[in-house]
């Protein structure tokens, strides 16, 4: 039998060979809203899924903002990674590649990611970084600090809890595809 997860639906996962009605918008938000930012290691508890509102937030206006809500969506259903230890893992790339290219299928998006999501995901990163880091994120390695991406001044982490966090997302989805139907 191949291996698999039981989503909070009740549904089995198969990772290793997942379609796309396998992936539920429920699902996904339930699980980033349960999953800490910076693998736990911030001041205070802080969801992938409050972090997805803000990337999709900093796309308004581009046609790109269910692409920045969905940018993170396969770590619900793969455990979220660092960055500095994911660079050693290729075969969990691998994964984690298939999963976001069918879940961006599924919603009809374009995969690989439009430029500008990776950009609104670092500018996230370093305001998130600035607020729930102790060295505000200015020792990484990740970039030279001068050309470190801009604090946005209009977004501050709001450290919604879970279950807020998933209605946040819930939301932004919604919304989102309400006006993608218009």
């Amino acid at each position: 039998m191949s291996p698999y997860i039981e989503l909070i639906s009740g549904k089995k996962f198969y990772f290793l060979n997942p379609e796309e009605d396998d992936f539920v918008i429920e699902d996904i938000a339930h699980a980033l809203a349960n999953t800490c930012r910076f693998t736990g290691h911030c001041n205070r508890f802080y969801s992938v899924a409050e972090h997805s509102v803000y990337v999709s937030n900093l796309l308004q206006g581009t046609g790109l903002e269910l692409d920045g809500l969905l940018h993170d969506a396969a770590e619900a259903y793969l455990p979220d990674v660092a960055s500095p230890v994911k660079q050693y893992l290729p075969d969990y790339n691998k994964l984690e590649d298939r999963l976001i290219s069918i879940i961006f299928k599924k919603y009809n998006l374009e995969y690989p990611f439009h430029p500008a999501i990776k950009h609104c995901d670092l500018v996230m990163l370093s305001t998130e970084a600035h607020y729930l880091i102790p060295s505000k994120g200015t020792s990484w390695d990740l970039w030279d600090f001068r050309e470190r991406p801009a604090i946005t001044s209009g977004i501050k982490p709001r450290y919604a809890s879970p279950s807020k966090a998933k209605k946040m997302f819930l939301d932004c989805f919604y919304k989102l595809m309400e006006c993608r139907d218009e």
